[in-house]
């Protein structure tokens, strides 16, 4: 007998995809014992769609529509799951039928509270891009911890200590899943994660979508995934995304062992020449400094010239405006004629 999950799926006003995201949970190869839709002030029909699948193992819980994305709420499946493990899942995203089954291994073989599976985004155009890393990395742990970017789905975590944590917290205006693992690890939780992409993730924040394009691409993945020979295509996708994932990690890799490896008069060799490269930076702001006060001081210049004309145009304007030229026309002749006259 394995580890059996607790599956709550948060939903609001999204009645087309929430079914959709319950499908595919429902067609896990690994049942998952109860699956609860927390129905966060839905008008638009959503629990009365889940109750018509009929799955004596699917539950709408209908709840008065909470604040934000309404956190608090998603403590109801904690308080209510009777299982080890439990996940929340987002209400347009697709699980892949051996989901459970490949994260349930690790559950079996014992020694972890918490388990991420590799996920991948489907942007709105159907580009497929890998999403999150393994946080028992260390160093992939320390970028966990400045920036996450796992999406809630792919996180199954050990009821007991999510509930030891505090579970959720309504008072986190976003990142709210982020607050809870973080606690979790905090706490000592012991993670694994399984390498095979088996959840697909479609972003709602900042999706510019209209709502029946976003419909209609979900269904159509759904039907990739419930199609075996579709299903097997899509597979090798997924499986090509992680590839070309792990390759830029490889790669990353392999720079920091060259710098490593290489030998120390390499890197006396390369400091000396950042060194320079230094140095005639500096050389070149002081030459820019200098030019900049020469030119301050030329334009002080030219201000104070232009001063200097302007009081004399002024002065000028203020003879001509006197009439004193005129009279000094009338005068001159006068003045000549006698000194002549002595």
């Amino acid at each position: 007998m394995g580890v059996a999950f607790t599956i709550a799926i948060p939903t609001h006003e999204r009645r087309e995809t929430v079914l959709m995201a319950v499908r595919s949970v429902l067609a896990q190869r690994r049942p998952a014992a109860s699956v609860l839709v927390l129905c966060d002030g839905c008008s638009d029909g959503t629990a009365e769609a889940v109750r018509g699948l009929g799955a004596p193992t699917v539950e709408a819980v209908e709840l008065a529509k909470g604040p934000g994305y309404a956190y608090g709420h998603r403590n109801r499946a904690l308080e209510r799951a009777e299982t080890e493990a439990i996940a929340w899942v987002a209400d347009d995203d697709l699980l892949l039928p051996d989901h459970l089954e490949r994260i349930g291994a690790l559950w079996d073989a014992g020694a972890v509270d918490l388990v991420q599976n590799a996920a991948v985004q489907v942007d709105p155009d159907d580009t497929l891009t890998w999403m999150g890393g393994d946080w028992s990395v260390p160093a992939l742990r320390e970028r966990f911890e400045r920036g996450n970017t796992t999406p809630m789905s792919s996180v199954t975590v050990r009821t007991a200590l999510a509930r030891a944590v505090g579970g959720w917290d309504d008072g986190v205006p976003r990142a709210g899943d982020w607050a809870l693992w973080r606690r979790m690890l905090a706490a000592g939780a012991r993670s694994a994660m399984s390498p095979e992409p088996t959840h697909l993730h479609f972003r709602a924040t900042g999706r510019e979508q209209p709502w029946e394009e976003r419909v209609r691409q979900n269904a159509d993945w759904l039907a990739r995934i419930e199609d075996p020979r579709r299903r097997a295509a899509l597979r090798v996708a997924l499986r090509r995304t992680r590839d070309e994932r792990e390759a830029e990690l490889l790669a990353s890799r392999d720079a920091l062992e060259a710098w490593a490896q290489a030998s120390d008069a390499d890197r006396v060799a390369l400091r000396a020449h950042v060194g320079a490269l230094e140095k005639h930076a500096g050389d070149l702001g002081g030459q820019l400094a200098a030019a900049v006060a020469a030119h301050d001081e030329a334009v002080a210049q030219r201000d104070a010239l232009r001063a200097e004309r302007d009081q004399l145009s002024a002065a000028l304007a203020r003879i001509e405006d006197g009439g004193w030229w005129r009279l000094r026309e009338r005068l001159l002749p006068l003045l000549r004629a006698a000194g002549r006259s002595r």
